[in-house]
C-alpha cells in the first residue's frame, strides 16, 4: 500500500533515504536529500513521492519505504512518461515492493503517464527480477549523466 507523502513527512523521508544511500552504497547527504523531496512534496508539478506502508505480516500502519516519481516528457513515445527516481522498501521477500510498483504503476495511468522508466544497478538481480515480474524489460539505451555546475 503506498499513501502520498507530503511537506510533514520530510524527516522521516529523509531518514529512509539514509537507509537507502547506506544498503545500496551511495554517497548520503541531507541536504541533498532535503532539495530533492520538498518541492515533490509542495505539489505534483515535478513528480510526487509515496511512503511504503508494511503488507504481508508486519502492521499496514508502519511505513516501511518510500517511493519517488518525476514526471517527464517524450517525442519518442509521443506523451508524458515518469521516471521510478528510487524504490526503497525495507522489508524484503514479503510482497511489500511488488504491491509497491503495482500501485505505482496505476498512480502513473492516473497522472497520464504512457510509460514508466527506471534504472537500476547492473548487479542487483533481485530488483531487476522484480522489475521484469511487473513488465519491465531492459532497453538497449545506456543512461548517462552529468552533473552541472
Amino acid at each position: 500500500m503506498i499513501v502520498r507523502a507530503g511537506p510533514d513527512d520530510l524527516e522521516l523521508l529523509i531518514a529512509l533515504n539514509a537507509e537507502y544511500c547506506a544498503a545500496d552504497g551511495h554517497v548520503f547527504d541531507p541536504e541533498t536529500a532535503a532539495n530533492g523531496f520538498t518541492p515533490l512534496l509542495a505539489d505534483d508539478r515535478h513528480g510526487a513521492v509515496w511512503l511504503v506502508h508494511c503488507i504481508g505480516g508486519g502492521s499496514p500502519d508502519v511505513v516501511d519505504g518510500y517511493a519517488v516519481v518525476a514526471w517527464s516528457w517524450s517525442v519518442e513515445i509521443g506523451g508524458a512518461e515518469a521516471v521510478l527516481d528510487e524504490l526503497y522498501v525495507r522489508t524484503r521477500g514479503r510482497g511489500t515492493g511488488s504491491a509497491a510498483i503495482g500501485a505505482i504503476l496505476e498512480q502513473c495511468r492516473v497522472h497520464g503517464m504512457k510509460r514508466v522508466v527506471l534504472e537500476t544497478e547492473r548487479a542487483n538481480e533481485r530488483a531487476r527480477r522484480l522489475y521484469v515480474r511487473h513488465g519491465f524489460t531492459a532497453d538497449d539505451s545506456i543512461w548517462m549523466s552529468r552533473h552541472l555546475p
